[in-house]
């Protein structure tokens, strides 16, 4: 590949880049600008080439209202060196007003070495923003039911461990396994076990109050955490609630089909104080449940709240 060719691709590759690319000689007069640096700046390229960079690219500090690019841009000419993403910019771009930019400046040279310009890279901050909130939240969530995965769930039991204690109330955990996970798996598909798993997260989340958390612990595994409660009973009442639920979930299709859990439940102060020995209390009685082909942490405390429960039901629509 020719010099001249080289240099053509490597402008269209700029052209296709997500960041807005914009380079200077020594007088900092604009020798190129790419497609990004066009949408953000508003201007094209034939009306930017050639001209002062102040001009065709009007940035300010958004602390001081100072213009600040040119020193920038010198800066990193003069030091040789690259000047790292600064996140206190505005750009002016005259239909759009104010954008929010995050910029870095890296000197150009010739083939001996010799400073001939700078190149300014920079982007509109506001999707970088966007994006690490967003990659943050995926961070905490589990992707196929959209509840809290087991690493936030961590951090918000140590969260409402440190509430309970301060306010000296009680706290409850419900360890909850979905029965027969495989022949489910087996008889509907990996996709109709799935679909199963969605509609009794969306189920559970409707059995607790704004304070409390659910969570999808792993595989066929959910975690419930009962933010400051006040008696034990209240932890079997959203058990209760939670098996009539699972009796009758509704598939996206409008499908009825009746899954079978088995709950475990441990109470902070009485069953323990550190997220370990509640975590394994709570996992041990939902094991002994599923062994025993009996839901003893549930269903045999779930009579005594049959009544409550069925209105709660009814408040919610569902009877």
């Amino acid at each position: 590949m020719s010099l001249n060719a080289e240099k053509i691709r490597s402008l269209e590759i700029l052209d296709c880049v997500g960041d807005a690319v914009l380079t200077t000689n020594l007088e900092l007069e604009v020798t190129y600008i790419n497609r990004m640096a066009e949408i953000l700046t508003g201007i094209c390229r034939e009306k930017a080439v050639g001209f002062p960079l102040q001009q065709v690219l009007q940035v300010i500090n958004a602390d001081t209202r100072q213009s600040r690019i040119e020193a920038l841009a010198r800066k990193a000419m003069r030091a040789d060196a690259f000047i790292p993403l600064e996140n206190n910019g505005l750009l002016i771009n005259p239909v759009k007003g104010e954008i929010n930019i995050e910029d870095s400046a890296i000197p150009l040279h010739d083939p001996d070495g010799k400073v001939i310009g700078v190149a300014i890279v920079f982007h509109d901050s506001r999707y970088s923003s966007e994006l690490t909130a967003r990659m943050a939240d995926l961070a905490l969530q589990d992707s196929l039911t959209g509840l809290l995965n087991r690493h936030a769930f961590d951090e918000r039991f140590h969260q409402s461990l440190a509430l309970a204690r301060r306010h000296k109330k009680r706290m409850g955990l419900l360890f909850i396994d979905l029965d027969n996970f495989k022949v489910i798996n087996d008889t509907l598909g990996h996709g109709g076990g799935d679909e199963i798993l969605k509609a009794l997260a969306k189920a559970l989340q409707t059995c607790l109050r704004t304070a409390d958390v659910v969570c999808r612990y792993g595989g066929d595994e959910f975690v419930v955490l009962l933010s400051e409660i006040e008696q034990p009973a209240h932890a079997y009442l959203v058990a209760g609630k939670t098996q009539v639920l699972a009796s009758s979930l509704l598939l996206p299709g409008g499908e009825v089909v009746t899954v079978n859990l088995s709950i475990g439940i441990s109470i902070y102060p009485d069953d323990g104080h550190t997220q370990e020995a509640l975590l394994k209390l709570a996992d041990a009685a939902m094991y002994r449940s599923k062994v025993q082909g009996k839901k003893e942490e549930a269903r045999v405390r779930y009579k005594s709240v049959q009544a409550s429960t069925a209105r709660w039901l009814s408040e919610k629509g569902c009877l």
